[in-house]
């Protein structure tokens, strides 16, 4: 089971999500039983958010150099990066990317990007968590 955390600095970082590997489902960590937020596609490196009705496709990961990319209207965006050792960073186009957290036991590229997807977007205008995709 690959574990998320979210990046706190100056202390222990905080654990907000898992990953089952034998589902691809993500689950937010709650009090009481774990909320599923979405899943991933190991085979295609895609994410998809939980809502009623069908999925919502979120964007994926290039396996060959871990660049996330959301889904837009268009040409898909690059958003974040994720490390071998499951570090995932903001893309910041002129400057030096921005740590956010870590998959511990990551396994596959995509948990990275199911990461930042979920639990690890910042709103760039004030660098504050954004609302986790799919779960609104």
């Amino acid at each position: 089971m690959a574990k998320i955390y979210r990046h706190v600095p100056a202390r222990p970082d905080d654990y907000i999500g898992r990953i089952d590997r034998d589902t691809g489902r993500v689950y937010a960590e709650r009090t009481g039983p774990d909320q599923y937020v979405g899943r991933i596609d190991y085979a295609t490196g895609k994410v998809y958010g939980h809502k009623p009705g069908p999925d919502t496709y979120l964007g994926h990961v290039e396996l060959a150099n871990g660049r996330v990319m959301a889904a837009r209207v268009g040409p898909d965006a690059y958003v974040a990066r994720v490390e071998a050792d499951g570090r995932v960073y903001r893309q910041v186009s002129l400057g030096k990317d921005i740590y956010l957290g870590q998959v511990r036991d990551m396994h596959h590229p995509v948990e990275g990007a199911a990461a930042y997807f979920f639990f690890l977007q910042v709103d760039a205008a004030d660098d504050k968590p954004a609302p986790a995709a799919g779960t609104a």
